[in-house]
């Protein structure tokens, strides 16, 4: 497997995931494209090339998150910890790495809420006060990315007050800047949390708006299962969630305290 390759192949397979446009399947790129992410990761530290090594292991975690498939979230973050150590601590994380440090600590959030356990939401925290510093310095590339940092970290916490000021302004940002997949995955996550505290009005028009921000940035696949997924969920309102409202509650009181200020 050649270096170019390394690189293409996971980003064909996340491309064709997302909008269903494929290659020939005899062609080279669809048949790399299902090696295991294990696989293509031995074969780049093998030929030392740790940035395909990083690269790789992102991309597979963006896409788990995109695709909502959140056991191959956690088994990419458990079995790379290296690629994600910096969250643990704020010294180590650089710009040059914003893109991981986002998503993984976007993912950090959903396990904090899922898995009650404290240490996801501080690594949630620490994303989220990184990328308050960078949004000083350049807000064209990081407020949107910052304002659903913060959405999710005020979902985690219980307070809908100001997750919901947190998802209008990453959806604001995402329009004023252009970032047209930015609004997408805001509206996307935004529908879910107004799903989780029995909105669902204003869930349905979160759907459709980020139904509309896929289709738009090409996303045809994603546009689909959005509409398919959230609507399955609106249906079946109260039958299964736990609202927001409890989940303050199971929340650590050390975490609670941390992250009061933010």
């Amino acid at each position: 497997m050649s270096i170019l390759q390394l690189f293409l192949a996971p980003v064909y397979r996340y491309l064709s995931n997302l909008t269903g446009i494929t290659l020939d399947r005899s062609t080279l790129l669809p048949q790399l494209a299902d090696a295991s992410p294990d696989d293509v990761v031995e074969t780049a530290v093998a030929k030392k090339e740790m940035l395909f090594v990083r690269v790789h292991v992102v991309m597979n975690l963006v896409e788990s998150l995109l695709l909502r498939d959140f056991a191959r979230v956690y088994q990419t973050m458990v079995r790379y910890p290296r690629a994600f150590q910096m969250l643990d601590d704020k010294k180590q994380m650089k710009v040059t790495e914003f893109d991981g440090i986002f998503w993984s600590g976007f993912a950090s959030f959903h396990f904090a809420r899922e898995m009650r356990e404290p240490q996801w939401i501080q690594r949630g925290m620490n994303a989220v006060a990184a990328f308050e510093e960078w949004t000083k310095l350049n807000a064209w590339n990081f407020s949107p990315r910052y304002h659903l940092l913060k959405a999710e970290l005020h979902h985690t916490q219980g307070d809908i007050t100001r997750a919901t000021e947190s998802f209008d302004a990453a959806i604001a940002a995402a329009n004023k800047h252009h970032s047209t997949s930015f609004e997408a995955i805001a509206c996307e996550w935004a529908a879910h949390f107004y799903h989780n505290i029995d909105n669902i009005e204003k869930a349905k028009q979160m759907i459709q708006q980020s139904h509309d921000a896929y289709v738009e940035w090409g996303a045809a696949i994603k546009a689909a299962a959005v509409i398919k997924l959230l609507q399955v969920q609106v249906t079946a309102v109260g039958s299964s969630s736990t609202t927001i409202r409890n989940q303050q509650q199971r929340l650590h009181p050390t975490v609670r305290m941390q992250s009061a200020a933010l």
